[in-house]
């Protein structure tokens, strides 16, 4: 959703440098020196504050990155929280962007929870909790500049996590983003900050499909105190066996596949080489690691996907036999389910990364098992022109739903 980012920073470096000491944010304590115990899931390990801007740099950041508006009314205060989750019993350290309005911090209540979630990016240095990334940095402006505490996870093996890639891993994104939730109530109690449990959730791409699974995840399992009121998928990838993976082919997306194929080895422990061809299964594990970028894992793939697996295992994902890595696909779906909560689903036309199909196949299916579920087409725009479009409308969106206190 960044294609604007340099003129969005030239702005940002601009204002920054402006007379606008009456913006500063009100003094609160320092995360750095809180101190938390226990290693159960939504147990927050420690807290650091890695930037902050005003509501002016905030308005000037989203004038140039997006071409719709959205007021906004704060400054945010951003810090890293890095938290305790589970995926197959197991505890993982896992960490995210917690984006705090300076309404919130003088004390006066948010106006809601909204979480945003990422889309594909195998490095951890382009992480929402990274200082200054844009995939926390414009999802805060957004939402905490318009009064919403906002949390956006860095997911598993990104950010400050270690462990293994989940890259569209339905178990792994809910754990992810429901501890969150948890940690950062933690957090705002031990700051003596309000929170609010009205949670609004997004995501863009991938996070499109987190949003659905975050959704579903949440309204079978609710957190206590927690009221989960909307959720806006962009371009996500649904159908996975019968739209998204075979659009990936045709495509010709060898990063997303190979990104798949990596993160299903290693969360259910199965030999890559398996399915993957000799040559590339050498260096798949070591590619998806967090510490390489898009460009460079691309350099290392073939330009053809269908070059990337072994012949035999080519065919039965073509034709939809069992492997790990279809059984892995259908285990990872994200449409047959109907959402309790107004569930919106952005796309567009042009969109050459997931299939338009993809959000039309999920409404159909849910909405004959009874789903709140509601397409909103974005007209002939391609992936990222499509989360431009939407992600600002969504902010309004959630406004019309959300009470506005202290405004």
């Amino acid at each position: 959703m960044l294609r604007k980012l340099s003129i969005a920073l030239l702005v940002l470096a601009a204002l920054a440098g402006a007379a606008i000491w009456a913006l500063s944010p009100p003094r609160y304590a320092d995360p750095s020196a809180l101190r938390f115990t226990g290693q159960t899931p939504g147990s927050v390990i420690a807290v650091e504050r890695v930037g902050g801007h005003n509501r002016l740099v905030l308005t000037g950041l989203l004038m140039a990155a997006l071409p719709v508006r959205a007021p906004i009314s704060d400054g945010a205060e951003l810090l890293r929280v890095r938290y305790w989750s589970q995926v197959g019993g197991q505890p993982v350290e896992a960490s995210g962007l917690m984006a705090v309005p300076y309404r919130t911090l003088g004390g006066a209540p948010p106006r809601g929870t909204a979480m945003y979630l990422h889309g594909t990016s195998p490095d951890r240095t382009a992480s929402p909790s990274a200082p200054g990334d844009q995939e926390g940095l414009l999802p805060a402006a957004l939402f905490a500049g318009g009064g919403y505490i906002l949390l956006a996870p860095d997911y598993f093996g990104l950010g400050q996590s270690r462990a293994a890639p989940a890259y569209i891993h339905a178990p792994a994104t809910a754990a992810a983003a429901r501890d969150l939730v948890i940690a950062a109530r933690s957090v705002a109690g031990a700051l003596k900050l309000p929170f609010s449990g009205d949670l609004y959730v997004t995501g863009f791409s991938q996070g499109g499909h987190a949003t659905a699974v975050v959704q579903r995840d949440l309204e079978a399992a609710p957190i206590p105190g927690i009221r989960l009121r909307a959720a806006a998928a962009i371009s996500g990838a649904f159908d996975l066996v019968g739209i998204s993976v075979p659009y990936a082919f045709q495509h010709k997306h060898s990063l997303y596949l190979a990104y798949i194929a990596a993160s299903y080895a290693a969360q259910n422990r199965q030999p890559i080489g398996s399915v993957i061809a000799e040559r590339y299964a050498k260096v798949l594990p070591g590619l998806f690691d967090g510490n390489h970028s898009v460009d460079a894992i691309s350099a290392a793939l073939p330009a053809d996907p269908q070059d990337l697996f072994r012949p035999e295992a080519l065919a039965e994902i073509k034709a939809n036999k069992p492997n790990w890595f279809t059984l892995g696909l259908a285990a990872n779906e994200a449409f047959r389910w109907a959402p309790k909560a107004p569930l919106r689903l952005y796309y567009g036309d042009k969109d050459t990364d997931v299939s338009p199909e993809d959000s039309k196949r999920f409404h159909a299916v849910s909405a004959q098992l009874g789903g709140n579920i509601h397409l909103m087409p974005q007209g002939p725009r391609d992936h990222v022109g499509t989360a431009l479009q939407a992600v600002p409308r969504i902010r309004v969106w959630f406004d019309s739903l959300s009470a506005s206190p202290g405004t």
